[in-house]
C-alpha cells in the first residue's frame, strides 16, 4: 500500500502519517505478520537548532520506530524491506531540495528515482507513507531556482498520487482524502 500525505508547514502531515503508520503496524502485529515500523528521515543535522528538533521527534515517536537517516539515496535503503514492513518517508520535499540543490539531479533523474521508490513498494509489497508539503499556494516566485523545485516537486506528487492507493492533504491536523480512504 502506497499512501500519499500533503499538507503545509505546521499543518498536522507530520502526526498524522505517524499515528497512520503506527496503526498499520499495530493491525499487521495483531494478525501476528512479522513486520517493523522504519521512519526514513531525509533532514540533514545542519545546526544546533535542527539536530534539537530530530532529538525531540525522535524521542516523541517512541521505541517501536527504527530510524534511518539519509538525505539522498533512498532507493538501496527501500530495496532491503520486506513484504509487511511498514515504512514512512518524512519528507519528500526535502528530498528533492536535497537532490536538486546539492547533487544537482535533474528532472528525469528524479522522477526515475521516485518511480523505483513505488515500484519497490508495490513489488516488495510494504506499506510506504510518504509526507510532503504544499508548497505551491501563494504568489508564484520569480526565481527560476524556485519555479524549477516547485515545478519537480507538483509533478512528484502527480507521479505518486497516481501510484498511491490513499491520498491525503492535512489541514489543522485534520486529513482530508483526495484518493481512497483509511
Amino acid at each position: 500500500m502506497i499512501l500519499f500525505i500533503s499538507g503545509g508547514a505546521r499543518s498536522g502531515k507530520s502526526h498524522f502519517a505517524e499515528q497512520t503508520a503506527l496503526s498499520f503496524f499495530h493491525k499487521l502485529k495483531e494478525k501476528h505478520q512479522r513486520s517493523s515500523l522504519y521512519y526514513i528521515a531525509t533532514a540533514k543535522k545542519s545546526d544546533d537548532e535542527m539536530e534539537e528538533r530530530i532529538r525531540f521527534h525522535q524521542q516523541d515517536r517512541g521505541k517501536e520506530w527504527q530510524t534511518v537517516e539519509e538525505s539522498f539515496h533512498l532507493e538501496p535503503i527501500l530495496s532491503q524491506f520486506k513484504k509487511g514492513d511498514v515504512i514512512l518517508i518524512d519528507c519528500l520535499t526535502i528530498w528533492l531540495s536535497n537532490v536538486m540543490f546539492e547533487l544537482e539531479h535533474r528532472m528525469e533523474r528524479i522522477e526515475n528515482s521516485v518511480n523505483r521508490w513505488l515500484y519497490l513498494a508495490h513489488e516488495k509489497q510494504f506499506h510506504l507513507l510518504i509526507v510532503s508539503n504544499d508548497v505551491n499556494e501563494g504568489i508564484p516566485s520569480t526565481d527560476e531556482a524556485v519555479q524549477r523545485y516547485m515545478y519537480t516537486l507538483q509533478r512528484l506528487h502527480q507521479t505518486i498520487v497516481q501510484q498511491s492507493d490513499i491520498a491525503a492533504q492535512v489541514q489543522a491536523g485534520i486529513p482530508m482524502y483526495w484518493k481512497g480512504e483509511i
